[in-house]
């Protein structure tokens, strides 16, 4: 915000009582003011210079306040628009309530039924004590973005900043990066800045691919250089794209003077506990499949193996994705079996002769199939027509393939679920029994990301409306096999989840020490609480970004 934007008047009507530390810690202004970051992440995030920066990692740094509070920086400006997304209605009622803590000391007036801040137009005067215009100026929208064709509504609008809190809640990037469409001035004559934040906690139907377009292979707090092409004249351009690690221990208001960090430890799903108190991005909590990890559960693409069980599962569907999995198995005579996904098709649109010519294609000769267990749905018939399995079959013949029916009926689905947590286990001797090649993008992708049932739907199912079709072809295949012994006592004794609450506290506590005073070194600025006494100061605000003196 502009550093001379004019003074508003803060009144205070319920001053704290004497002796209460109500100062933030990290505050480097002489007086009073809006809003500024209360931590050394808040810090880097609000100075970062990147054209889409993504804040995440675990519960309680403050991620919502600084993203909602990042928007007013330019609000000073008539032709500035700024939007502010979560998911759906419900989740904007602590946001608009945030809001309202900061917003009104900028001179912002709140429509209730648009859910829009307006801010006064302030015009350039003879004397510096006199503001001159009424009309409104810039305006910040607080909305939501429930389903992908709701992105549409957005289409021909404007916005020079652009807030994602929660990104996770999106299973797929479609709404998000639609929007970069909307990221620009709405006049081309002001000088506006525009820019993308997005903040999120790990976890959610989103998880996958947050993780992957911000975390996987990227140092924190590094500017990365993306490079988009236009594909028609050939034209490269670039930005800079950054990830901000959130961490709890650095709010030293929320550790010093709340027991949320015990209430997070006492959290009973050790998978949410840990991400939400250390920020773990290879621990998706509120994901189906939450105990996938990256090093142990996805192996090198390789051939299979010439002694093992060889089977083809398929996901029919013609206007939805049809998805085809290759998986060998060891005989378990002796040992655990063990099983390994090696190939993948993935297609849309394609015929049942077409499918079938396709795995043909892609099965070498020497590979020796035992069985190929398809979607009941592939033998449902239209108008007399043949079947989608009836189509493949001629194809498959011969090459000495028979098709199999897929099991279904009531529970089949939960009980297919529950099958595979017991394959994936992580924490067995010598490893899971089941993995996944790394050339099964989609599969791996899928796996990783699905979300479990919210109220009211099963928690012991998946979420609705996801993209399940690989997933669904893993569960197929777990049907059909005998289902695998459970890890034994000593197994799950030795990995046992809840060692975070074992922790010796005085470790516990240099590490945390360790970890804030590594931010400092890296921000440059103080780390340490200052321990101050209330003391009311003359009634002046200051733009909540422009430092005094």
């Amino acid at each position: 915000m502009n550093a001379e934007l004019d003074a508003a008047v803060l009144e205070f009507q319920d001053a704290p009582e004497a002796g209460t530390d109500v100062r933030n810690p990290y505050c480097r202004h002489n007086d009073i003011h809006a809003f500024c970051p209360y931590s050394p992440e808040q810090e880097a995030f609000s100075k970062s210079n990147a054209f889409e920066t993504f804040f995440g990692g675990a519960a309680g740094p403050g991620k919502t306040v600084i993203l909602l509070n990042e928007g007013l920086r330019q609000v000073d400006n008539i032709g500035y628009r700024a939007i502010f997304f979560r998911r759906t209605y419900d989740e904007l009622d602590q946001v608009i309530e945030m809001s309202h803590e900061t917003f009104p000391l900028v001179g912002g007036r709140f429509n209730k039924s648009q859910h829009l801040w307006r801010f006064p137009y302030r015009a350039k005067s003879a004397s510096a004590n006199i503001i001159r215009a009424s009309e409104m100026g810039a305006s910040y929208k607080l909305a939501y973005c429930e389903r992908d064709v709701h992105k549409y509504r957005y289409q021909g609008r404007a916005y020079a900043y652009i807030a994602w809190d929660e990104i996770t809640q999106y299973p797929n990037p479609s709404v998000y990066l639609y929007l970069f469409l909307r990221c620009r001035p709405l006049w081309q004559g002001h000088q506006v800045r525009c820019y993308i934040r997005a903040a999120s906690n790990p976890g959610g139907p989103g998880h996958s691919w947050v993780k992957e377009r911000f975390i996987d292979n990227r140092e924190p707090g590094r500017y990365y250089l993306e490079i988009v092409e236009d594909e028609v004249t050939g034209k490269q351009r670039s930005y800079l794209r950054q990830f901000i690690p959130a961490t709890l221990d650095s709010n030293d208001i929320l550790m010093q003077t709340t027991q949320y960090e015990t209430a997070l430890l006492a959290y009973p799903d050790p998978e949410l506990r840990r991400a939400m108190r250390h920020g773990h991005w290879d621990i998706a909590a509120g994901v189906m499949f939450s105990e996938l990890r990256e090093a142990v559960h996805r192996v090198p693409a390789s051939p299979p193996l010439d002694w093992t069980n060889k089977e083809i599962v398929i996901d029919w569907g013609y206007n939805d994705y049809c998805h085809v999995l290759w998986i060998e198995a060891t005989s378990g005579v002796g040992e655990p079996m063990r099983a390994r996904v090696y190939r993948e098709l993935v297609v849309r649109e394609k015929t049942g002769a077409m499918v079938g010519q396709m795995i043909a294609e892609r099965t070498h000769t020497d590979e020796r199939i035992t069985r190929i267990v398809c979607d009941t749905q592939a033998w449902s018939s239209i108008g007399g027509e043949p079947s989608p399995a009836e189509e493949m079959m001629p194809r498959l013949k011969v090459r000495g393939w028979t098709l199999t029916k897929a099991i279904k009926g009531p529970g089949s689905r939960v009980r297919g679920w529950q099958t595979l947590h017991t394959w994936f286990y992580p924490f067995r001797k010598g490893g899971p029994l089941l993995t996944i090649s790394d050339n099964c993008r989609v599969l791996w992708r899928q796996m990783t990301s699905l979300a479990r049932g919210i109220e009211p739907h099963d928690v012991e199912e998946l979420e609705p409306h996801q993209e399940d079709h690989g997933a669904d072809a893993l569960r197929y295949w777990a049907q059909m096999r005998p289902r695998p012994a459970m890890p034994t006592g000593a197994e799950m004794l030795e990995h046992d989840p809840d060692l975070d609450k074992l922790l010796d506290q005085r470790s516990y506590q240099e590490a945390k020490d360790r970890r804030v005073r590594e931010i400092t070194r890296q921000s440059g600025f103080p780390a340490v609480k200052v321990q101050t006494v209330y003391k009311p100061k003359p009634p002046r605000v200051r733009s909540p970004w422009a430092l005094s003196g």
